[in-house]
């Protein structure tokens, strides 16, 4: 089967009691990433996920990727746990930095140098605040809801920050990803597509569906629709 490198199933809008069944599913589709959603209840309100199911998961599941995306204040501390326990992917929010964070990033990439270690930005984030830290990070996740909660709209012009991002890394010649989390559906995902977008992390829309297969090749259609 072909591996399906672009959608990223988020794991918070799984059915908690039978997340492994859901982790089974997604590798019989040929997923090869999900979103694995860490809240500390301080930086987000909300409490999700954290080192100890990480842990379980991991050992029973070594044919996905679980892509950490942190919502934690002291993100760094968090990143170096993760990658430790085995996360192949990290990302943190640009808003809980602080400039030694900033300091500590390449010793991080030098200590776990198989690894990705992306940046996520909210939605009162602009792009240009990122632009000096850009060439310290594998991948830049932008959120097109505000972070927290599953299940948000699409905030509107988010896809303007993709292409944005986009632009960068061609004039710039730098090598990040660029992943969109939050209101991803039939609609939304040809947008962020056709801005330049390369995963897509889908929660609801993929998770509530009557038919997840279909809801995959749904979110592959580049034509907009209305």
């Amino acid at each position: 089967m072909e591996k399906e490198n672009l959608i990223r199933p988020s794991l918070l809008a799984a059915d908690f009691l039978h997340l492994s069944k859901d982790v089974e599913e997604m590798i019989s589709f040929g997923i090869t990433h999900c979103h694995f959603d860490v809240m500390d209840g301080s930086f987000v309100k909300e409490v999700s996920f954290g080192q100890p199911l990480f842990r379980s998961l991991k050992k029973y599941f070594s044919d996905i990727v679980f892509d950490v995306h942190l919502m934690t204040l002291n993100p760094l501390l968090q990143a170096e746990s993760f990658l430790s326990l085995g996360a192949k992917e990290v990302c943190f929010h640009y808003e809980a930095m602080t400039l030694g964070d900033i300091m500590k990033i390449n010793r991080l990439k030098e200590k776990f140098a198989d690894c990705k270690i992306g940046v996520a930005i909210s939605p009162e984030t602009s792009v240009n605040e990122i632009l000096t830290v850009l060439p310290l990070f594998d991948y830049v996740l932008v959120m097109s809801v505000v972070p927290g909660k599953g299940g948000q709209a699409f905030i509107e012009g988010s896809e303007k920050k993709i292409a944005d991002l986009d632009a960068i890394r061609k004039e710039k010649d730098l090598t990040f990803l660029i992943g969109v989390d939050g209101g991803i559906n039939e609609k939304t995902a040809p947008l962020c597509e056709n801005s330049g977008v390369d995963f897509l992390v889908a929660g609801s829309y993929y998770f509530k569906s009557q038919d997840r297969k279909l809801a995959l090749s749904c979110l592959h259609s580049k034509e907009v629709k209305e």
